[in-house]
């Protein structure tokens, strides 16, 4: 259970699931959270729960197994809404894209400012070539980066250990660096 995915639950672990299963009505409620809005962002914490309290005995001798999921539970939510309202910082340039067809030369001069249409093309082919180099999970970052999330706020949108994000990042600046 090293990454933020969830792994298959054991059947003594489905069962305790069942068992307790209202320690999730109970934590939506105490803390006033719609049943419909934020039972499916809770619940993989309760899940994740089970599986440590379950897999861990010394967690079971010192905690109860409320606690750990109370804990879990928490720890969802406050990722849910860190990435509701993260904020995108706006660019300050404006990109031009690749996928756009380009046709009437006053729409290619007004989007490229002081740039000549030669200068454009020849850095957009750049910027091409440059993403062929990254792969698809790199792409995301790049893009989420592009769009002004933080480095937090990217691993946690796109699911991944911190560690093998800091590692992609490491690789795209490497290519950065060369290309």
């Amino acid at each position: 259970m090293g990454n933020n995915k969830l792994e298959p639950l054991s059947i003594e672990e489905k069962k305790l699931a069942t068992i307790n299963h209202s320690l999730v009505y109970s934590f939506l409620h105490r803390h006033n959270y719609a049943i419909e809005d934020f039972y499916n962002v809770v619940i993989f914490g309760y899940l994740r729960s089970i599986q440590v309290y379950n897999r861990r005995k010394d967690i079971q001798k010192k905690y109860q197994l409320a606690f750990i999921a109370e804990q879990y539970m928490r720890a969802e939510i406050a990722n849910y809404f860190r990435k509701e309202s993260s904020t995108k910082r706006k660019l300050t340039e404006s990109v031009l894209s690749l996928d756009a067809n380009y046709t009437e030369t006053d729409n290619l001069y007004n989007l490229v400012g002081s740039k000549s249409a030669e200068v454009e093309v020849l850095e957009s082919e750049r910027f091409a070539e440059l993403l062929e180099q990254f792969s698809n999970q790199q792409k995301d970052i790049l893009k989420l980066k592009l769009e002004g999330y933080n480095n937090k706020e990217i691993y946690l949108l796109l699911e991944m250990p911190s560690s093998t994000f800091y590692l992609e990042l490491k690789r795209i600046k490497k290519v950065l660096a060369n290309g």
